[in-house]
C-alpha cells in the first residue's frame, strides 16, 4: 500500500471512495472535514433526517454526490465533540478500514483537513488513520495453500491534511509505518508455529538486520561460548530440546559514541511444553508465542534503524525450547547462574525468569542506561489485569511516570504493579540462594519479577509481564506486537530529550 500527504480539496481527489468522519454535532458550516458548503449540508441535512447515524463507529454511504470526484463516500461516525477520545479515534478508523475492505477498493481518500481537536492533533489523526489499515490488512498465511484469505486490493491511500503540517505529517507518516512494519515483523514471528521458529530462527531474524542496516551489528552465543561464561541457567532451560539455546544480542548504535544505550531484554522461549513440570494440554498450542518477548525487542531495533532514531540500544534475546527430554533440567536441581547465584529449580515451568536473569547479568557489561525486559512470564499477570492491560514493575519513580506517558500517548495500556520486597522471602531456598518460585501461587507476577530484580541491583530497570497481551485467543488468535507501540513511543521521548 503506498501512503501519501494531499493538500488537494478532499473533494476533488480522484479515488473510489472518500472516508468523512463525522461528528455528531457537527454543524453545516463545521462538518468536521473541511468540505464545500454543499456536502456539508447533505451531511447535517441527512443527520437530521436519520439517514446517517454518527455514534462512534457507525458505517454510513452516500452514492453519486455530484459536488464530489468520488463516486461514493463513506461516512464514519465519531460521536459528540465533547465525549470524543483518542480511543474513539482508532474505533472510528477501525470500523471504516474493515467496511472499505469488504469492497475491495483500490484507492482511497481519508478527509483528515478540519478534524483536528483537543483530544486528537492531526499528526495524531496521521498515526492513528495509518496504523488502523495497516492493522487491518495485515495477515498470515504463509502456511495457508487452497484457503488463504483474499489479499485486500487496496494500493492507495491519501491524507487530505492542512497545508501548513504537511512537513510534520509527513514525519509523522513515516514514524507509523515503520512501526507497522515492525509490528508486523513481531507478529510474522509470534504466529509461525514452534517446529518453524527455533532459537536459531530468531537469530536467523537478527542476522539480517545487520546485514540490512548499517547501524545494527548482531552477535549470537552458542551453547560452548555460553558454558564458557557460566550461563548455565539459559542453559539448563534449552538442555532438554534438540534445538539449542540461543542468547542472540543486537546493537543498534544511532546515537553519540559516549551515550550509554537503552537494553532491551527478551524472553523468548520459542515454545513452552513446561518442561517436566509439564503444561495441561488445553490451548497448549499458544504457547509458540512464548517467544514474544525477543520478538519485541527485535521489533524496536527494526524501528528505530528505520527511522535512524538518534540513541544507542542494545537488544538481548534470551531463546530456549522448553522440552521434557531426557536431558531435561528437573525439579530440584541447582544451577548456578552468571550473577554466581544459585537458583534451586522447584518447578521448570518457571523458566522464563531463568533465561531472563543470565540475560539481565550479562548486558550490565554495556553500562547501560536502563534496562526495560519484556516477557510472557505469568498467568498470574492475565489474572490480575486481563487481556487488555500489560502490568509492569519498577523501583525508578521517573522510569514508572515516563513508561506510564508512555502508555498513554500510545494507546498501549499498562498498568504499573508493586514490587514487594517481602516477597523475597519468598523465594527462599534450603539448598541454593534463591528457588525459582514461592511455595504458594499468591502474587506470582509480582514473586516473578522480585526474582528478576535480584539481578539487576544498581541498575534502572523495568519489567514488563505481557502474558496477556502479547497475544489474542478464541476465533481472532494471534499475536498483537504488544506493547511495541509503548516502547517505541518511550525510546523517541527518550531520544528527543522528553524524559
Amino acid at each position: 500500500m503506498n501512503f501519501t500527504l494531499s493538500t488537494e480539496a478532499p473533494q476533488q481527489i480522484k479515488s473510489d471512495c472518500l472516508i468523512i468522519p463525522l461528528f455528531k454535532d457537527a454543524k453545516p458550516k463545521d462538518p468536521a472535514a473541511k468540505l464545500p458548503a454543499k456536502v456539508a449540508k447533505i451531511l447535517t441535512d441527512s443527520v437530521q433526517l436519520g439517514n446517517i447515524n454518527n455514534d462512534c463507529g457507525q458505517i454510513n454511504w452516500l452514492f453519486d454526490i455530484k459536488e464530489c470526484t468520488a463516486p461514493r463516500l463513506l461516512v464514519v461516525g465519531l460521536g459528540p465533540l465533547a465525549e470524543f477520545t483518542a480511543e474513539k479515534a482508532v474505533t472510528a478508523l477501525q470500523a471504516a478500514v474493515s467496511a472499505l475492505l469488504q469492497k475491495q477498493y483500490s484507492s482511497v481518500a481519508l478527509a483528515l483537513d478540519g478534524l483536528a481537536c483537543k483530544a486528537v492533533d492531526e499528526a495524531q489523526w496521521i498515526q492513528r488513520a495509518a496504523l488502523a489499515f495497516k492493522e487491518k490488512t495485515y495477515q498470515f498465511n504463509t502456511f495457508k495453500t487452497k484457503t488463504a484469505a483474499k489479499k485486500p486490493t487496496l494500493k492507495s491511500i491519501s491524507f487530505c491534511v492542512d497545508k501548513a503540517g504537511v512537513k510534520s505529517g509527513q514525519k509523522t507518516l513515516d514514524y507509523a509505518l515503520a512501526l507497522a512494519e515492525g509490528m508486523s515483523l513481531v507478529k510474522d514471528l509470534g504466529n509461525t508455529p514452534a517446529n518453524h521458529c527455533t532459537p536459531s530462527t530468531i537469530a536467523q531474524t537478527a542476522q539480517a538486520m545487520g546485514k540490512k542496516y548499517a547501524k545494527v551489528t548482531t552477535t549470537v552465543l552458542s551453547v560452548a561460548e555460553m558454558k564458557k561464561l557460566g550461563m548455565n541457567a539459559i542453559l539448563a532451560v534449552g538442555q532438554g530440546s534438540r534445538h539449542e539455546p540461543k542468547l542472540v544480542i543486537v546493537e543498534y548504535k544511532g546515537g553519540k559514541k559516549s551515550q550509554a544505550p537503552i537494553a532491551l531484554v527478551g524472553k523468548g522461549i520459542t515454545f513452552d511444553t513446561g518442561g517436566i513440570s509439564i503444561k495441561p494440554p488445553g490451548a497448549m498450542d499458544e504457547m509458540k508465542y512464548d517467544m514474544c518477548g525477543a520478538a519485541t525487542v527485535l521489533g524496536a531495533i527494526q524501528v528505530a534503524a528505520s527511522l535512524n532514531l538518534p540513541i544507542n540500544l542494545v537488544a538481548l534475546a534470551a531463546c530456549a525450547e522448553n522440552m521434557p527430554g531426557g536431558n531435561a533440567i528437573k525439579p530440584g536441581d541447582i544451577i548456578t547462574t552468571l550473577s554466581g547465584q544459585t537458583v534451586e529449580i522447584l518447578n521448570t515451568d518457571a523458566e522464563g525468569r531463568l533465561v531472563l536473569c543470565d540475560a539481565l547479568t550479562y548486558c550490565a557489561r554495556y553500562k547501560p542506561e536502563v534496562i526495560l525486559d519484556f516477557a510472557t512470564l505469568t498467568g498470574a499477570m492475565v489474572v490480575a489485569l486481563g487481556t487488555h492491560t500489560s502490568g509492569f514493575f519498577t523501583n525508578d519513580e521517573n522510569l514508572a511516570t515516563a513508561l506510564s506517558n508512555a502508555a498513554k500517548n500510545s494507546l498501549d495500556s499498562a498498568w504499573r504493579m508493586p514490587l514487594i520486597a517481602n516477597f523475597k522471602d519468598d523465594l527462599k531456598s534450603n539448598f541454593a540462594d534463591l528457588a525459582n518460585i514461592a511455595p504458594h501461587r499468591w502474587g506470582g507476577a509480582i514473586e516473578a519479577a522480585v526474582f528478576l530484580a535480584q539481578f539487576t541491583e544498581g541498575q534502572r530497570w523495568a519489567h514488563f509481564d505481557i502474558a496477556g497481551t502479547a497475544w489474542t485467543m478464541g476465533a481472532n488468535k494471534g499475536a498483537t506486537a504488544r506493547p511495541l507501540p509503548l516502547l517505541m513511543e518511550y525510546l523517541c521521548q527518550y531520544a528527543y530529550g522528553k524524559r
